[in-house]
């Protein structure tokens, strides 16, 4: 479905208007993919309730089946890629939104497009971006004025290759990649078109259902390596990310612990009462928004990082006003953590 309500902005939305039988597929999606992220996560817990319960073979053949999971050499999928994007009718549609100006900058090279926010499951992220384009279905899921580049691609926590039961979906999208430095500096090198989530778990650690918070004032790495490499960056924000699921707000403090020491959060996080997996809906519109062209600094210092950070944050804020009464979220404040 494509609509433009305005001139000045492009559009496209995935889910939401289907038939029963779409939604009950998008529901069954959404709880493989995101269930399988929390069985995962969960493994530890489950190995010795299973031992206590049924027995140590029980225990070790479900290990077994997790380890194969992480190992099994999984490769792209664009039929599973087309069965994920279906999960955008679980969340009431999925729109991306580009600006007039933005959407030739999009179907070039050299750009980041950094996402907020992250959300307690990265929903925007996964709908609005990439993956789109792995699907290779374009008269469905890209009209033709959005012709983002066949190579594009994204950066997830390092860690979640290494979760069971989910680390074969992220290989058979096959539209994200490690976020470590060496990986980073080949994308960028390459100038590659990629994405990625600025807040990372931080924001999921500091999530509030209804309001806005994004981890920002800390975060210089993905500046430095841009104005290393002379890359755009592309800021986009998902508005109803926030609203999907609420979470247990008193944990904030032992999971942003928790990602400084391990690297992982711990959230408590619920959606539809009758299957707390599910997110509440009501539709999720991401924009492409501010294009910042940043110039090329081999060695940028830190007054360098500073000013460009500086910049960067204060676009991030304006595209939030500039857009939130537009998507009816026009009595909410951006809050940079």
């Amino acid at each position: 479905m494509s609509d433009t309500p305005d001139s000045s902005l492009h559009s496209h939305r995935i889910g939401g208007d289907g038939s029963c039988l779409d939604h009950l597929k998008g529901a069954a999606a959404h709880l493989l993919v995101w269930g399988g992220l929390q069985l995962g996560a969960l493994s530890p817990v489950l190995f010795f309730s299973l031992w206590r319960l049924l027995g140590y073979q029980t225990a070790l053949a479900f290990v077994a089946t997790a380890l194969l999971t992480v190992l099994y050499p999984a490769r792209h999928s664009k039929h599973f890629c087309r069965f994920y994007l279906k999960a955008a009718c679980a969340v009431g549609g999925a729109t991306a939104w580009v600006p007039e100006e933005i959407m030739q900058l999009l179907q070039g090279r050299g750009y980041l497009v950094c996402f907020h926010p992250h959300g307690v499951l990265p929903l925007g992220f996964s709908f609005n971006a990439a993956l789109r384009v792995k699907a290779q279905q374009p008269e469905i899921y890209l009209p033709k004025s959005f012709h983002f580049p066949e190579d594009c691609d994204g950066v997830q926590a390092p860690v979640l290759w290494r979760v069971p039961f989910f680390a074969p979906m992220l290989r058979m999208w096959d539209c994200c990649t490690p976020a470590t430095k060496e990986n980073m500096k080949k994308l960028l090198a390459a100038r590659t078109a990629f994405g990625i989530i600025p807040g990372g778990s931080e924001d999921v650690a500091i999530h509030e259902h209804g309001q806005e918070n994004v981890y920002i004032n800390s975060r210089y790495g993905f500046i430095k390596y841009s104005l290393q490499h002379g890359y755009c960056l592309v800021i986009a924000y998902t508005f109803g990310e926030t609203d999907q699921y609420h979470s247990l707000t008193c944990l904030r403090p032992l999971n942003l612990w928790l990602v400084k020491t391990f690297g992982f959060v711990i959230p408590v996080f619920w959606g539809k009462p009758f299957c707390p997996l599910l997110p509440r809906g009501g539709g999720l519109n991401t924009v492409y928004g501010k294009a910042l062209h940043l110039p090329r600094i081999p060695d940028p210092t830190f007054e360098d990082l500073v000013h460009w950070h500086k910049v960067y944050v204060e676009s991030l804020v304006a595209l939030f006003d500039e857009y939130k009464h537009r998507f009816g979220f026009g009595d909410r404040e951006l809050r940079c953590f």
